[in-house]
């Protein structure tokens, strides 16, 4: 793996970095605050033509590579989490179809996100199978050449102010588990459909990941991404944007704590000595163990996303330690940057208290660090991950 940047790929660091500078991360605050859904931060992004950024050059998108899209999910993250979140579902939904849909399916659900600003939720998770996407208990029947939907998801993440929603069900009578789910898109005006708004949470609090209540939606043919069937096969080609977006959310969260606390320790004097923090030891030291921490998770998530460009299925176990080296990082290094902050840091005037509590979210969003060890530990042993005990 070369970990040098390509100049396109830093062309784009760039311009996401300017963007979130002079617009994602000042309206920060407000969102954390007020839990209201930052849709300015995306009007943003469709001007910048970002929403593409995993959509094929033949539908009009970037056709971006991992390492790029880890890159810019990053850089949202460390001026908003909330809005690096809500990204990566939206490309991973986009991502999927892209992976898995018919030509007419990809010029129906993909175009208007280049030439509109249409906007993705990916909705996978469930009340009683939480993140586990190979298991959804929600039913899709098929009847008269159509399919009837009924059942829940949770934390849906944008749930209630996106145009779109990618949703798995369980096939009836499958043959087999290579075909037991579809997948569909939803619209939000689908009779049947409705947003709880359930969603009041301790960080990433512009999430609105609310629940969906999915009652006999029937959808046509159309709307089944792939055909019947096709929903594990375009799972396995299209689980690295959940994955690689939920760990770089965790890094950017990370980054932006770890910068605040340095800056801190070189601007806060100490009286009567006149000396920075930076001048004592043990806080250099704190500020050591930040930046191994930071290095340490940028590396992981770069070569999980390298090989993930590379080989999919191959790339899993790096791609399940990615995630779990940046969320378990990100909460040690919010803590750290508490700790060398003070009373500073605890003050909601600065934003090191968000970052603390949205370094929470990545550990218990999509496969928990418990199930990641588990998934890793089974990898190691030449097991599937997928088994279950």
């Amino acid at each position: 793996m070369n970990p040098s940047l390509s100049p396109e790929q830093e062309e784009i660091r760039e311009l996401v970095r300017v963007l979130v500078r002079r617009k994602i991360a000042p309206r920060a605050e407000n969102h954390d605050r007020t839990g209201a859904f930052p849709s300015e931060n995306f009007a943003d992004l469709a001007e910048a033509e970002l929403l593409g950024l995993l959509i094929p050059i033949e539908q009009g998108g970037l056709g971006a590579d991992m390492v790029t899209y880890a890159l810019v999910i990053e850089e949202l993250a460390r001026g908003c989490g909330s809005t690096a979140l809500i990204f990566a579902m939206h490309c991973g939904a986009t991502h999927a179809i892209a992976s898995g849909g018919t030509a007419e399916q990809k010029e129906r659900y993909l175009r208007p996100v280049v030439a509109d600003g249409k906007l993705f939720a990916w909705g996978f998770s469930e009340p009683g199978t939480g993140g586990n996407i190979l298991r959804p208990q929600l039913r899709a029947c098929q009847q008269d050449g159509a399919f009837v939907l009924n059942g829940r998801k949770s934390f849906c993440t944008g749930a209630g102010h996106v145009d779109y929603y990618l949703i798995n069900g369980q096939a009836e009578n499958a043959a087999d588990f290579a075909q037991s789910q579809h997948l569909f898109v939803i619209e939000p005006q689908a009779v049947g459909l409705s947003v709880n708004e359930s969603w009041d949470s301790l960080g990433m609090r512009a999430n609105c990941s609310n629940d969906l209540v999915i009652d006999g939606i029937r959808l046509c043919a159309h709307a089944c991404i792939g055909g019947p069937g096709a929903g594990v096969q375009i799972l396995s080609r299209s689980i690295a944007p959940l994955i690689l977006g939920l760990a770089a959310t965790s890094l950017g969260v990370g980054v932006a704590a770890y910068e605040f606390a340095r800056d801190h320790v070189s601007q806060r004097f100490v009286a009567p000595t006149n000396r920075p923090l930076a001048a004592f030891q043990a806080v250099r030291m704190m500020v050591a163990d930040m930046a191994i921490m930071d290095h340490t998770a940028r590396l992981t998530l770069r070569h999980a996303a390298w090989w993930a460009d590379r080989d999919i299925l191959e790339a899993l176990p790096a791609m399940n330690m990615a995630k779990f080296v940046c969320n378990k990082n990100a909460i040690d290094i919010a803590s750290t940057a508490m700790q060398v902050c003070g009373g500073q840091g605890y003050l909601r005037r600065f934003p090191l208290e968000r970052h603390f509590r949205d370094s929470r979210a990545g550990a218990v969003m999509g496969a928990n660090l418990e199930v990641l060890r588990d998934m890793v530990g089974k990898s190691a042993l030449g097991l599937d991950p997928r088994q279950q005990d």
